[in-house]
């Protein structure tokens, strides 16, 4: 149930952004039409009143719902522009040139998504940063790989389950100069429960929680920095060494390279966690979602092409619509448009991102 109340609170308020971006006329045209239904619907009713009375009753509807319509499109317009003059301008200002690292391997990719616009950068030496833009249906993702073999790279885990915070919050907080959500639980509610969105959970050694089922993947990262992949199907809920930071994920969408199916898989706003077979190269996925205008999103099993033409072997889908968001620091914080309000972050309680040791 609580799921079901998530994507319903999602969807209305994806609708009601997608209302906002018709044009004024068209806004005010829908609201004649509502006006004269709601006089159709209501004409017993509106029999017993006199004429003059109904004519003010119209025209108060009519006021009021123009001063909302107005004020909600301006609000709108401003935000949107402010949002993105924000972001270009930390882009042009953060934004640095980085060398070293190993680039990319596209060949695959652009065999499998040939229409596929590829733009390729450099966040440090041990972190790589490709952007997929499709069109027909539109679709913009975000991929960044991290060389676990770097010395510096290190792990950053929300250490407790407290109240729900900001990714970019998280990220400045620790440090960080990648990060993407981690788990914001059944609801949008500040103080939801994660319920079956449960898993196994650990920061730096420390269990904040170790709730494995059938139903749930997770990533275990040893102290030294080597990743595995644990599938669905695979439980355990005692600490290992090989479990020092742990995340856990929601379903399985690619395992020994084999595409995992789903039922009802539809584009949408993703987070997706990737490990390629030696567990040298951990890979964060974010795909905007819920603005066809933008980007309507990306399936799991595109997710899972994706990732694999990349280099990874295994991969889990995790928390996804509105939470989806991706930090890197030196291109401005933010740089996806999270599909809340398009660009506003949600709370969420867990989080994952990388820093470098000095």
């Amino acid at each position: 149930m609580g799921n079901f109340i998530n994507n319903l609170i999602d969807n209305l308020i994806s609708v009601t952004w997608r209302l906002m971006d018709l044009p004024l006329y068209a806004l005010l045209l829908m609201l004649v039409v509502g006006i004269i239904l709601l006089n159709w619907l209501g004409r017993r009713w509106l029999k017993r009143i006199s004429e003059q009375k109904r004519l003010y009753i119209n025209g108060g509807l009519v006021l009021l719902m123009l001063l909302l319509i107005i004020d909600k499109k301006m609000d709108f317009m401003r935000s949107e522009m402010t949002f993105l003059n924000e972001k270009i301008r930390k882009v042009q200002m953060m934004g640095v040139s980085v060398s070293g690292g190993t680039p990319y391997d596209l060949t695959e990719l652009k065999k499998e998504f040939p229409k596929a616009e590829l733009a390729e950068r450099p966040i440090n030496e041990a972190i790589q940063l490709v952007t997929i833009t499709q069109k027909d249906p539109n679709a913009v993702s975000f991929v960044a790989r991290i060389d676990l073999t770097h010395p510096a790279v290190d792990v950053q885990i929300t250490r407790k389950k407290g109240k729900k915070f900001l990714t970019s919050k998280f990220a400045e907080k620790n440090n960080c100069i990648l990060a993407i959500n981690g788990e914001a639980g059944e609801t949008m509610a500040m103080d939801c429960e994660l319920g079956e969105w449960s898993g196994n959970w650990v920061s730096d050694g420390k269990v904040v929680m170790m709730a494995d089922t059938k139903k749930r993947p997770f990533i275990g990262i040893s102290k030294e920095n080597k990743a595995k992949y644990y599938e669905e199907s695979f439980v355990d809920t005692e600490y290992k060494d090989a479990y020092y930071n742990t995340i856990w994920g929601r379903f399985d969408i690619l395992k020994n390279n084999e595409l995992v199916k789903h039922e009802n898989d539809r584009p949408y706003a993703r987070t997706v966690m990737a490990v390629n077979a030696e567990g040298t190269y951990l890979y964060l996925m974010i795909v905007d979602g819920k603005r066809p205008d933008y980007s309507a999103g990306l399936t799991y099993q595109d997710c899972a092409k994706i990732l694999r033409a990349l280099g990874a072997s295994d991969a889990m889908a995790c928390d996804q619509g509105g939470s989806s968001c991706m930090y890197v620091r030196n291109m401005g914080g933010i740089i996806n448009r999270p599909a809340d309000s398009d660009g506003i972050e949600r709370p969420i309680y867990s989080h994952f991102g990388i820093a470098m040791k000095q």
